[in-house]
C-alpha cells in the first residue's frame, strides 16, 4: 500500500463509516479509543463551565440572522489537555479533531486551525441560540462562521476527540 494511503484510509473510514462497511446514520458508531495523551471530551454543561464565553452573530444555513453563544472549541480542547500554544509543534501539528453528532455525523478539523497562536479562526461550540437553549439542533452545535458551506456546522454534538495520524 502506498505510504500516503496509510494516512488517508483511517481518516476516510472515520468520516464515512458507511463506505467502510461501518455504522450508518441510524446507528451511531462507537467512539474511537483515545490515547492516554490525547483527550476525548464527552459534552455536558459541566465540560463548558468555567471557560470564557463568546457570542457570534452569523447567517445560518437558511439565510437567517442568528446569534449563537458558547465556548471556543480550541479553548475547550486546551482545557481538556490537547496540545496547544508552544506544545503544538512537531508531530502534534498533524493532530486532528473529530467532532461527532448523536446521529453519527462527523466533521474533522486540524488541531492547528483551532489554536489562536496560529489563526484568528473561531469555531464556536454553541449551547445558546438567540439567547435560549438550542432546540432540536442541540444541546450543542458547532458554528464555523467563516465557511461558505455549512457542512461542518455539526448539530447535536455529543463529543470531540483529538487524534493523531498513524
Amino acid at each position: 500500500m502506498h505510504a500516503g494511503m496509510r494516512f488517508w484510509l483511517p481518516l476516510l473510514a472515520a468520516l464515512f463509516p458507511a463506505l467502510a462497511g461501518g455504522a450508518t446514520a441510524q446507528t451511531p458508531p462507537p467512539p474511537v479509543p483515545a490515547t492516554a495523551a490525547l483527550p476525548r471530551i464527552t459534552l455536558s454543561a459541566q465540560s463548558l463551565a468555567g471557560l470564557p464565553r463568546k457570542t457570534l452573530a452569523v447567517v445560518d444555513e437558511n439565510g437567517k440572522n442568528v446569534t449563537y453563544s458558547g465556548v471556543d472549541l480550541g479553548a475547550l480542547l486546551a482545557a481538556g489537555g490537547a496540545p496547544h500554544g508552544e506544545a503544538l509543534r512537531g508531530r502534534a501539528v498533524a493532530d486532528y479533531v473529530l467532532v461527532r453528532a448523536a446521529d453519527g455525523y462527523r466533521a474533522v478539523f486540524a488541531l492547528i486551525e483551532l489554536d489562536p497562536r496560529f489563526t484568528d479562526k473561531v469555531v464556536l461550540l454553541a449551547d445558546r441560540q438567540d439567547g435560549a437553549a438550542i432546540g432540536k439542533d442541540g444541546p450543542f452545535r458547532l458554528v464555523v462562521p467563516d465557511e461558505k458551506h455549512h457542512a461542518r456546522w455539526v448539530r447535536n454534538v455529543v463529543d470531540v476527540q483529538v487524534l493523531s495520524p498513524p
